[in-house]
């Protein structure tokens, strides 16, 4: 979030998050099992075909 919006960035940690899940329900046939927009833990998200 820092390198997106700053580390002065006031809002909601979970900004990011509600992103990610309306991408998911757009992108994925299963939006609770993801094959497309993958977390990676610590580090972020991947986009993978």
């Amino acid at each position: 979030i820092d390198r997106v919006w700053g580390a002065d960035y006031v809002g909601d940690t979970k900004t990011l998050d509600v992103h990610v899940k309306r991408l998911r329900s757009k992108v994925e046939p299963d939006p609770s099992q993801p094959r497309h927009l993958i977390t990676v833990r610590g580090l972020g998200y991947k986009f993978e075909q």
